[in-house]
């Protein structure tokens, strides 16, 4: 016939939106069976009272999962790019750092930790492929991490400065006075200063250098937390030092070719 438009026809449900045509049609079903139960008799019998609850539970659950899914992706896809964000600004930071050093570096992720030793060793992905060595300085751009002591061909295991095996020679920026730390599993302990040592609680502590080139001197080591109070017999002050680099959060350092 002339002038007839035929009607456009009707669009294919795809399978996620008839899964949630099913779903809510289910859940209106259940909704009108729990509002006859409520309303046909001012007091139910205990089997009306059972049957409500019951269609009840699970009601309430489809009722959730009537969200649609695009919803959860959204959600997924932000905080991919969130954590996308974030390691990129920490790779700045690092990448800032690397430009300021005058030594060579190497940029590492830490892959593993030790179960028995969370505050002793962590495991980094370079090792002697990428020219990797003993000895070699951890660093991020809080301060000092700890030094490489052993090495595999494509990993490392780095001894933290919290490591009672580690001692690292100190200056107390402001006064200049110097020291030992040794590491003491979450702090740090400041040796062998003298009761007269011109200290104070929130000094920053950065490396001497003394150690004959393993450590390069001025990296931030932390921070004194408190000097306790000495004892008559004592001839050194004991000085608790919060280390500047939050340790158990490590994800990505600098190794220094310091050899």
């Amino acid at each position: 016939m002339r002038g007839f438009t035929p009607l456009p026809p009707l669009p294919l449900l795809t399978p996620i939106q008839s899964m949630m045509k099913k779903k809510v049609f289910v859940l209106v079903l259940l909704i009108l069976i729990s509002l006859f139960f409520l309303f046909s008799k001012r007091k139910g019998s205990k089997l009306e009272e059972g049957l409500t609850a019951v269609i009840y539970l699970p009601a309430r659950v489809l009722a959730k999962t009537t969200s649609h899914p695009r919803g959860i992706l959204s959600q997924r896809k932000e905080r991919f790019l969130l954590e996308l964000e974030r390691e990129n600004e920490r790779l700045k930071r690092l990448l800032k750092l690397k430009e300021r050093l005058t030594h060579q570096s190497i940029t590492a992720l830490v892959i593993g930790r030790e179960p028995t030793n969370w505050f002793n060793t962590i495991l980094l992905n370079k090792g002697r492929g990428v020219g990797v060595e003993e000895n070699f300085i951890v660093i991020t751009p809080e301060g000092l991490v700890g030094r490489v002591n052993k090495v595999h061909r494509n990993s490392s295991q780095v001894l933290l400065i919290t490591d009672q095996e580690s001692e690292v020679g100190v200056l107390i920026e402001r006064s200049r006075v110097q020291g030992v730390i040794q590491g003491r599993k979450r702090d740090l302990i400041l040796k062998y200063l003298s009761l007269e040592a011109d200290v104070r609680e929130g000094d920053l502590l950065i490396t001497s250098g003394l150690e004959g080139g393993l450590f390069p001197k001025g990296l931030v080591i932390g921070k004194i937390r408190k000097i306790e109070p000495p004892h008559p017999q004592d001839l050194f002050l004991e000085i608790i030092v919060t280390p500047e680099v939050n340790l158990s959060r490590l994800e990505e350092v600098l190794i220094l070719k310091t050899q």
